[in-house]
């Protein structure tokens, strides 16, 4: 009988790997020779298990929000000796089935989803589940059979929270423009009820004279804000704009046709640098800052302690920090401000 050991060795920059073969007879003396010996030639030894194997399936990564939080979960991954594999689901909750079925049969051992649609991919993440396989959200929630465990900040109460600082800017009242996102993902359908539901609280001096879909994409953001602006009988106070991506393709639309900063109050959701950079010149009033970096950390953290050690997944749910020029320093992405 022998043992195959995979080791890798460092020296300096240099790291190779070699298999050491063991005899049966005295196996473990003949271990803690190789290991005596690693030591003596000064060569770090690593017994190479195969890593954990994770799967990051994002919505789409045409969004600067979810190439952030891709950018995170490859050096949380990293940080934590694991592998990931990063599914782009291409704005396509078909595919995103799709991979998410292949990544089941080619052995992952956990998933990180951001579903496409609330309900679209329900019946992968079934198959997750059925497989025995640990399954959590981020940033969007779904609507599954089984409870999946979520981590991210509260969108509904960021939406709120959003419209609420709008109100104490406008106590008299204020017409508004309302740019929401992706018809179907969670992230929408919670900020914008978040948005409404604060709006209707405070009576019908608030009034949304126009309500439209910008799909989560500056150039839609753009041409909302260019097409809107001649059409109202007066200027709107407010644009609202349910991700910061729409709303700095307003900004582009109000500076190209000779409004300045601060002339209509416009509102973003994310916190992203572009959108900080905005805020400090005066363009953008506020934005909410979920913390995706600390989301994905801790998404991560507790599926590998789950798989590793069957730790129970608890999820993390938290209120989005509401960032203005007061409070920019509190944002998580400050240090990426150019």
């Amino acid at each position: 009988m022998y043992i195959y050991v995979i080791a890798m060795l460092n020296i300096g920059d240099i790291k190779t790997q070699h298999v050491f073969i063991i005899s049966g007879k005295g196996k473990m003396k003949n271990i803690m020779k190789l290991t005596a010996l690693v030591a003596v030639l000064g060569l770090t030894p690593s017994v190479m298990a195969e890593n954990e194997q994770i799967v990051f399936s994002p919505p789409t990564l045409a969004s600067p929000f979810e190439v952030h939080m891709q950018k995170s979960a490859v050096k949380t991954a990293k940080e934590l000796g694991v592998n990931i594999q990063v599914l782009d689901g291409q704005g396509s909750s078909p595919k995103q089935v799709a991979d998410i079925e292949n990544a089941i049969t080619r052995g992952a051992q956990g998933f990180i989803v951001s579903p496409n649609d609330v309900n679209a991919i329900a019946d992968a993440v079934v198959e997750i589940q059925s497989a025995g396989l640990p399954v959590v959200t981020l940033d969007r929630t779904i609507n599954a059979q089984q409870p999946v465990p979520h981590f991210g900040a509260n969108n509904y109460k960021g939406g709120y929270a959003i419209a609420e600082y709008v109100k104490k800017q406008f106590p008299n009242g204020a017409d508004l423009i309302l740019i929401t996102g992706q018809p179907g993902s969670s992230s929408n359908i919670e900020r914008t009820k978040g948005i409404r539901d604060s709006l209707k609280e405070g009576g019908s001096k608030y009034r949304l004279v126009a309500d439209q879909n910008g799909n989560w994409m500056r150039a839609e953001g753009m041409r909302i804000t260019e097409s809107l602006l001649p059409s109202l009988a007066k200027k709107p106070d407010v644009i609202l704009s349910a991700n910061d991506d729409m709303a700095l393709g307003a900004i582009e639309a109000l500076s190209a046709q000779g409004y300045k900063p601060g002339d209509i109050l416009v509102t973003g959701f994310d916190a992203s640098p572009e959108a900080l950079s905005r805020i400090k010149e005066g363009w953008m009033a506020v934005t909410a800052d979920q913390r995706a970096g600390y989301a994905v950390k801790m998404a991560m953290g507790q599926l590998v302690d789950n798989i590793r050690d069957k730790k129970a997944i608890t999820g993390a749910d938290y209120p989005p920090t509401i960032i203005s020029k007061d409070n920019l320093d509190q944002a998580e992405r400050i240090g990426e401000l150019k």
